[in-house]
């Protein structure tokens, strides 16, 4: 697998670099074995000593420690033996005797451990889809037509706070006085791995003989590298530049690169896409193309990365539910139940429950890492711009989108997020009227302004909605041969993060309608 193809996991590999062999099983064996001295002691304090609370609870900890390095029939062995243990301790304590509160705290142990299976099941579902993105994506990436190296920029960012902390705050104007600044980062950015596409292009026979800095193809009279130092210390989330670089025997080729530097991107790896400009009329349609392999790749780790963050924050609301479950056991004990104190209790219980539903939808908004930036936008001219960029795609299929009068309804929102709304919507229509064999590929696009709300109408002329897709917008629901599933969730959650509602229907006269409603700037 090329090096690419380990990024969703984190790893750290150079152009000649490697990993030991059986340090993976050896982490792997020394968590079981302190799992199952964990289960051992847990059994203990549970069986033969006089605490009156749910130890067996405790159970999930063994399951979280050796759950990441178990398989599917592994896990549920362990779970299995976490609530035989749980049952044991049981009987022995209470065989005699059992009382109601002994049994509730049973049954919240019990609860926990299923729930922490069923949470470590998913994951493990999805470490392996993962695993099958990054191997398709790794191929992909070797058999591209362009060229691709990775940068590490951590030293740029390094060299910035520097300069931050010793009082310089007009870093365009630093950069400008101080071009030997700019050379000596230059030189020190390391290009840490290549495509194929990339050696055949600088005249390099292998990685290992590839350029080991930028400085090293990078002429020193280059001056989009101090545009870039801006572009990493401002975090844009596009950068692109045109420049040359020089092959390994010496001659200029004009490129044009570009990476991404949004908030949240690792800079010690932001692989780059090179384009040779004699190409470019012939590659742009390979670069959309990578561009959103990529998205795809990055969305499938954040949602392996949400389901381990859930996994491990679920226990603390998990442990607020068995507290409450408790109290309300020792209220109903007691000779004369408190019923009011059983009502706050359950009350509790009930926030508790939701703080769960809070940590998951808190965890899912940090995976996704959007930031939005909302301002006040007037929505005709934001529809305006994104069909200007959607129209090479559309001219590309023969497509073609009517658009009424918009006028310039105000809604506060962000306009990267919205233009992706639209964008993903009008590539949906396309790919559904191209998949049908549409032979006129037609959309309709219209705004209504009403007192307080602006609605978005997108129609297409294609086959419709697929009647076995119920929920259009729940996650992995697709149609697509390859498609997962993720584009019109993702619309969803913009929409959700502006405080409107979006649906999508069969239109009476054929083709699919989107309807988005956003409220209007106050």
């Amino acid at each position: 697998m090329s090096n690419f193809g380990n990024r969703a996991r984190g790893g750290s590999v150079a152009l000649s670099g490697g990993t030991r062999p059986g340090t993976a099983l050896d982490g792997a064996r020394l968590r079981a074995l302190a799992a199952a001295l964990l289960a051992l002691g847990i059994f203990w304090i549970d069986s033969f000593t006089s605490f009156h609370s749910a130890i067996a609870t405790l159970y999930v900890l063994v399951l979280l420690l050796a759950g990441p390095s178990l398989a599917r029939r592994e896990l549920l062995g362990w779970s299995a033996a976490c609530a035989v243990l749980t049952v044991t301790s049981f009987i022995v304590v209470h065989r005699s005797a059992p009382s109601t509160e002994a049994a509730l705290r049973l049954v919240v142990s019990l609860a926990a451990n299923a729930v922490t299976t069923a949470l470590l099941l998913h994951r493990i579902a999805l470490d392996a889809r993962v695993a099958r993105e990054e191997r398709r994506y790794a191929t992909m990436t070797d058999t591209l037509a362009i060229a691709i190296w990775e940068h590490d920029f951590s030293c740029v960012d390094a060299a910035i706070q520097t300069l931050r902390a010793s009082g310089v705050t007009d870093l365009r104007a630093y950069l400008r006085a101080h071009p030997e600044f700019v050379a000596g980062i230059r030189r020190q950015v390391r290009i840490t791995d290549v495509n194929q596409t990339a050696l055949d292009l600088m005249g390099v026979s292998s990685k290992a003989a590839f350029f080991r800095k930028l400085g090293d193809f990078l002429p020193e009279t280059d001056a989009s590298f101090a545009e870039c130092i801006l572009a990493i210390d401002e975090r844009r989330p596009m950068f692109q530049a045109e420049t040359q670089v020089l092959a390994a025997d010496g001659s200029p080729i004009d490129i044009i690169v570009a990476f991404s530097l949004a908030p949240g991107t690792c800079l010690a790896h932001v692989p780059g896409s090179i384009l040779d400009i004699r190409q470019r009329k012939r590659l742009e349609t390979t670069v959309e193309r990578t561009r959103i392999e990529l998205e795809r790749v990055q969305r499938t780790a954040a949602i392996g990365a949400m389901s381990a963050s859930i996994a491990h924050e679920i226990n603390q609301p998990i442990s607020a539910v068995q507290s409450y479950a408790d109290a309300a056991a020792r209220w109903l004990a007691r000779p004369e139940p408190d019923l009011a104190e059983v009502r706050l209790s359950l009350a509790g219980l009930n926030q508790a429950v939701a703080n769960v539903h809070a940590v998951i939808r808190r965890v899912r908004s940090l995976v996704g890492g959007a930031q939005c930036d909302m301002q006040p936008l007037g929505l005709g001219t934001l529809v305006a711009d994104t069909l200007a960029i959607a129209a090479r795609d559309l001219d590309a299929h023969g497509a073609r989108i009517h658009v009424a009068p918009l006028g310039e309804p105000t809604v506060v929102g962000d306009r990267i997020l919205l233009k992706h709304l639209l964008l993903n919507l009008i590539t949906n229509a396309l790919q559904a009227m191209e998949a049908a064999g549409i032979a006129d590929k037609r959309m309709d696009l219209t705004l209504h302004a009403k007192e307080e709300h602006v609605l978005l109408l997108l129609r297409d002329h294609g086959p419709g909605l697929a009647p076995e897709i119920a929920e259009p917008f729940e996650t992995f629901a697709t149609t697509k041969p390859g498609g997962m599933g993720l584009g019109l969730s993702i619309c969803r959650s913009i929409v959700e993060l502006h405080d409107g509602r979006i649906s999508l229907a069969n239109h009476p006269d054929g083709g699919a309608l989107a309807a988005i409603e956003l409220p209007l700037a106050a």
